[in-house]
């Protein structure tokens, strides 16, 4: 993944939301064009979530999804302790 690829992302007009996966399995959703800073050598990403801003190391971002995958309505919900 290069930065280059990640600013045409960003400057796509009009945009469309991307998501990047990062080595560990996370996921970081990019809704915004603002979202999104790199570093001025392109090596360090930030993206801003809703309550919080995720730095990555470009190295350790290993794809990019679009466009972002729905959840299915009607999906299984994990079994709460106690029969709650």
């Amino acid at each position: 993944m290069t930065i280059q690829q990640i600013q045409r992302l960003r400057e796509k007009q009009p945009f469309e939301p991307f998501r990047i996966v990062a080595a560990d399995g996370s996921r970081y959703d990019v809704l915004h064009p603002e979202n999104l800073a790199t570093t001025g050598n392109g090596r360090i990403i930030v993206v801003a979530m809703h309550d919080y801003a995720a730095t990555l190391d470009l190295l350790l971002v290993t794809g990019i999804e679009q466009p972002i995958p729905q959840k299915r309505n009607g999906s299984r919900r994990k079994a709460s302790c106690c029969g709650v």
